[in-house]
């Protein structure tokens, strides 16, 4: 450990990147009072719990840990840092539940990505088909208040889910032509999700809200949307969740398989 390297009490911006053999933990950032922006990107050797952060809740704005495993606690740790307005924190062994941010948390936050770790976080694996009305309508309650938070958002099926499809693992093309993950979709303010492959082959969207009356001021630039999404529906028409893999190998003959 370097703790010289942890004692400037005036600086503002911390990077450090690729350093694999620096051994420090969050703890040691109580040497910076004043820091605003934290980015810690691919350091196997950082430890500790983000709970630490909190000796920076006044001052923190900008947050990344991202390909740090060994980072762990609760993201709602975060949750009134009066001034964080980005937090980033995939590929960390971080936890937590998107379903308990509430109205008054993340007051100032502008973009949110989570490890897969959080229930509803980036990449969120969940263990069964029959799991994603549930998930999306989390998703779907955050993002209807603040769109920006989650505007890329993903999750897939679990490769350990017994809905998994057994073919894949054997064939790569295969894996890309089957929709076992699930976005969300935006036709004006009308928000659903649909399931969609890794190589962008979705099946029909699940609408989450109703369609906007004809007279409103809405209705315009909902159906112009609505149009744009429509056709994008290809082999998976009438689809709405993903085909068994029976009817995934009539649709995909192995000897047609095109992306």
């Amino acid at each position: 450990r370097y703790p010289f390297l942890f004692n400037f009490p005036l600086l503002h911006k911390l990077d450090i990147t690729n350093c694999h053999h620096l051994k420090w933990n969050l703890e040691m950032l109580a040497g910076f009072p004043l820091l605003k922006e934290l980015y810690c990107n691919n350091n196997e050797s950082l430890t500790g719990n983000i709970n630490s952060l909190r000796v920076l809740k006044d001052t923190l704005e900008k947050l990344t840990i991202n390909d740090c495993f060994n980072v762990q606690g609760n993201f709602m740790d975060l949750a009134d840092f009066p001034h964080l307005k980005k937090v980033y924190l995939d590929e960390t062994g971080v936890t937590g539940d998107i379903r308990d941010i509430g109205k008054q948390d993340f007051q100032t936050l502008e973009s949110l990505t989570l490890p897969s770790g959080v229930y509803g976080g980036m990449c969120y694996e969940f263990q069964h088909i029959s799991d994603a009305p549930d998930l999306a309508m989390a998703v779907y309650s955050i993002y209807k208040q603040r769109p920006t938070l989650l505007e890329k958002w993903c999750a897939m099926l679990s490769e350990h889910s017994p809905d998994w499809y057994d073919g894949i693992g054997s064939y790569d093309v295969y894996e890309s032509t089957a929709p076992l993950y699930i976005r969300l979709v935006e036709a004006g303010i009308r928000v659903g999700y649909r399931w969609i492959s890794e190589r962008n082959h979705p099946c029909e969207v699940i609408w989450l809200d109703p369609e906007p009356h004809k007279e409103s001021i809405e209705y315009e630039k909902y159906i112009e949307e609505f149009h744009q999404i429509e056709p994008q529906v290809g082999i998976y028409q009438e689809f709405e969740q993903p085909p068994t893999e029976d009817e995934h190998n009539r649709l995909w003959p192995a000897e047609g398989y095109e992306d």
